[in-house]
């Protein structure tokens, strides 16, 4: 692809070094629409604008439009593209719906949420959080019911969720990991638990003289002690004879 050349001509033709990249991600990212819908094949707008700059092409955002491809193209010194429609179609100004008595509670749409606008828990109703819903369409195609429908709302209720979108796709990533985390500490806690237990199991079965065992590690704790100039050597001897 020739989507990474026009990058390093970008940094070039300023004289900028080429450790601009997270500004570069920043500049990108402030002109994407924040729907965080993935139709890009980047799950959401920052890791696609950071995409965008290890040299995936810029002209996947059929959402943004034409307007935010330009955009886009400015800020990498690029030359002017056609809008990709295979990542389409745009998505307009609209929250999900969920309507409730058709609803069966089978978490689906909370998983494939973004932005977790979405609340509820297994086997209970769900309902979609109107300030945080983006539009992004990604609760549809899992509900096993449709149950599921899209009202368009204004440009201005469009714009304060997806202002916030990052904020709330960010935080629902940084959950799960934590989910995932604390699933494998209680998971090796579990399997520390069995294999000392199986240990201990094994150990209380051994047909050995404990007395006599413990004399031996006593002797041989006496007998270490020898080389220390402030004991007696006969002492320690008699010591042992006591045993």
């Amino acid at each position: 692809m020739d989507t990474q050349l026009p990058i390093l001509n970008y940094k070039e033709s300023l004289g900028l070094p080429n450790n601009l990249d997270d500004t570069l991600i920043e500049l990108i990212n402030a002109e994407l629409p924040q729907y965080q819908c993935g139709r890009c094949d980047t799950p959401g707008c920052r890791p696609y604008a950071k995409e965008i700059v290890n040299g995936t092409p810029h002209n996947r955002c059929v959402p943004g439009g034409q307007e935010t491809l330009n955009k886009i193209s400015l800020i990498l010194n690029s030359k002017p593209l056609a809008l990709d429609i295979a990542y389409g179609p745009e998505l307009k100004p609209q929250i999900a719906n969920i309507i409730e008595e058709d609803c069966i509670g089978c978490k689906k749409c909370i998983d494939a949420c973004p932005v977790d606008a979405i609340s509820g828990a297994a086997n209970l109703m769900h309902k979609v959080i109107d300030d945080l819903c983006t539009g992004c369409e990604l609760c549809i195609e899992p509900c096993p019911v449709d149950c599921i429908e899209l009202v368009e709302v204004n440009d201005d209720q469009s714009l304060i969720a997806r202002d916030q979108s990052e904020y709330f796709f960010n935080l629902k990533i940084e959950l799960d990991q934590r989910r995932q985390k604390k699933s494998k500490m209680n998971k090796s806690i579990l399997e520390n638990i069995d294999i000392a237990n199986s240990i201990n199991q094994k150990l209380k079965n051994r047909s050995i003289d404990k007395s006599a065992s413990l004399k031996k590690l006593q002797a041989a704790m006496l007998d270490s002690q020898k080389s220390d100039k402030y004991l007696n050597s006969d002492d320690l001897d008699e010591l042992k004879k006591n045993l």
